[in-house]
C-alpha cells in the first residue's frame, strides 16, 4: 500500500508528468498510481492535456509556419526601429542642446558633429539625422528666445552635422572595398 495521500499525489502531479520530482518520490507516486484507479485516470487525463496543447503547436503546416516566423521578425524589426529613432532623437536632440549652452566654438565641435559621425555609422538615415538637427535647432531656439541667431546656428549645424554624416559614409566605403 503506498504512503501517499490522493491529494498529495494530485499535488505533484504535474511535477512528476514533467519529470521534476527525486527518484524516490517518483517511486512513491508510481507505487500509488498502481493502486488508485482516480489518480491514474487524472494522470492519463493530464497527459492527454499535454501532448494535445503540444501538438497544437507542432502541427503547423509550412505556410503558417513562415508566416509565424515572418510576423515575429517583422514585429522585431519594427520594436528596432522605435528604438532606433528614439536613439536618433535623443542623440542630436543633446548635441544641439549642449552645442547651444556651450557657447564656445570648441564646444561645439565635439558634439556637433561626432554624434551625427557616430549615428552615421550606426544607421543609414542621414534624411532623418538631418530633419532631427533642423527640430532641435528650431526647439532650442524657440525655447533660449534667440530669433534671428537660431538661423545662423540651424545653417551651421546643418554644415557641421553633414561634415560628420559625409565622415561617416567615407569611412563605410572605405571600409566596404
Amino acid at each position: 500500500m503506498s504512503e501517499l495521500k490522493c491529494n498529495v499525489v494530485e499535488d505533484l502531479m504535474p511535477l512528476y508528468i514533467d519529470d521534476l520530482v527525486s527518484d524516490d518520490t517518483k517511486k512513491d507516486i508510481e507505487e500509488h498510481l498502481a493502486e488508485c484507479k482516480a489518480c491514474r485516470s487524472m494522470c492519463e487525463e493530464m497527459k492527454k492535456d499535454i501532448n494535445s496543447d503540444i501538438g497544437k503547436n507542432i502541427n503547423l503546416n509550412e505556410e503558417e509556419s513562415e508566416k509565424l516566423k515572418t510576423d515575429t521578425l517583422n514585429s522585431i524589426g519594427k520594436y528596432l526601429n522605435k528604438i532606433k529613432y528614439i536613439f536618433i532623437i535623443f542623440s542630436v536632440s543633446v548635441s544641439v542642446g549642449i552645442s547651444l549652452l556651450g557657447g564656445g566654438f570648441l564646444s561645439t565641435i565635439p558634439w556637433i558633429i561626432i554624434i551625427p559621425f557616430v549615428l552615421g555609422l550606426l544607421y543609414d538615415e542621414k534624411i532623418f539625422i538631418l530633419a532631427t538637427v533642423i527640430v532641435a535647432n528650431i526647439l532650442f531656439t524657440i525655447v533660449m528666445e534667440n530669433g534671428f541667431l537660431g538661423v545662423w546656428t540651424g545653417v551651421y549645424f546643418l554644415i557641421c552635422s553633414s561634415a560628420g554624416l559625409f565622415l561617416a559614409s567615407a569611412i563605410k566605403q572605405l571600409k566596404n572595398k
